[in-house]
């Protein structure tokens, strides 16, 4: 008699819990990925051609920390496989593998909309942001790999263009038991017939309320560079042997600094600017304590980017031990510098002795008189 009733109580405890509903559970998602400090996960993504008949296939991972950004609320880093996109503290940079450059975003050349850091291919497709659109009204439950998932969906465009109705929806698919999203699928339709698919499955999410370190590393040799800068900004890099040009540049305690006056010296130049890795690794080397320039070499930083303010912030954060030369962007243009880091070592006789485009450790051993 007394299992009977146990039974029956867990019956009735058991059998009386209430479902969350479609609503309920798509507020709770959001929740989730709202609530954590710190967001990661994979993502497949098939874009369709229709034009082809192909659907290209595309591998990203994303992680996001929550930090008052002035463009977007998150500190990020999107990997591909031949790129990367980060916007850490306000700085947006691309990393490209196939030329092997950085290239740092100013404000005025973000490139493909007025606000790059909120709105590229990583996050455009990212729960992060699809929660943030609204309304999305739920479909009906449907099955993936064997579990449900609850279908919601959005419309982002019904309109009609040069007599061509346009439709775009967004479906979103929510898993009620983790609360993640599973599946995104955005539906283009032309008149009635759809004209592109593009699906997004997520996979390996991790939320946390505690932060890692957040960072870029780009591979040794690889060149930063200002958006918009081309090689066709700058004549072609000056080459060894030939005459170093002669400059005249202010150094941040406003003290006149000549290339000229070095004549009998070796002198080399470090044309460097502050959102560079492969730069402020380059300082790091040069402050070692076992680090020690040959007793004829005079060493130059030399800014062509960055304004005098910044610099100054700069340097007082991270040690450069040798005189920092600013407003030098007509210097780096006629010695052909286009990324950064590059070393001109010029001889006693004003001529140049050695080019570096790119950090190298050999270059360092050889800088080293200690080596």
């Amino acid at each position: 008699m007394k299992n009977s009733l146990l039974f029956f109580l867990a019956l009735v405890i058991f059998g009386c819990a209430k479902e969350k509903t479609p609503e309920e559970v798509f507020q709770a998602a959001k929740e989730k990925f709202y609530a954590a400090e710190q967001v990661s996960f994979k993502q497949v993504m098939l874009w369709e051609n229709p034009l082809l008949g192909e659907v290209d296939t595309f591998l990203y991972e994303l992680k996001l920390q929550k930090h008052p950004n002035i463009y977007f609320e998150y500190n990020y880093i999107g990997r591909r496989k031949d790129s990367e996109l980060s916007y850490l503290d306000d700085v947006l940079t691309t990393i490209n593998h196939k030329d092997s450059t950085v290239t740092i975003h100013s404000e005025e050349t973000k490139p493909g909309s007025e606000n790059f850091a909120s709105s590229n291919t990583y996050l455009d497709f990212s729960p992060v942001n699809l929660f943030k659109k609204s309304p999305w009204i739920y479909k009906q439950d449907t099955a993936i790999n064997g579990k449900t998932h609850m279908n919601f969906y959005w419309v982002q465009m019904d309109t009609v263009i040069s007599e061509k109705k346009i439709y775009l929806e967004n479906n979103m698919f929510i898993n009620p038991t983790n609360l993640t999203v599973k599946l995104l699928s955005r539906r283009l339709y032309h008149d009635g017939k759809r004209s592109q698919l593009i699906e997004n499955v997520f996979e390996e999410y991790e939320f946390s309320k505690i932060k890692d370190s957040l960072s870029i590393h780009p591979p040794m040799g690889y060149l930063s560079k200002i958006d918009g800068q081309t090689d066709k900004d700058s004549p072609n890099i000056l080459a060894k042997g030939e005459i170093a040009p002669d400059f005249e540049l202010k150094d941040l305690d406003g003290n006149t600094v000549k290339l000229s006056d070095f004549k009998g010296k070796k002198v080399l130049l470090d044309f460097s600017m502050i959102n560079c890795g492969w730069c402020k690794i380059a300082l790091e080397e040069f402050s070692k304590p076992n680090f020690e320039f040959a007793a004829n070499i005079i060493p130059l930083y030399v800014n062509p980017v960055d304004p005098k303010e910044k610099m100054e912030k700069y340097v007082s954060r991270v040690t450069v031990p040798f005189p920092v030369l600013i407003d030098a962007k007509s210097v780096g243009e006629a010695y052909g510098v286009s990324g950064y880091p590059t070393f001109f070592l010029i001889d006693e006789s004003g001529k140049i002795e050695n080019v570096e485009v790119g950090y190298s450790d050999e270059l360092m051993v050889k800088l080293n008189k200690g080596s």
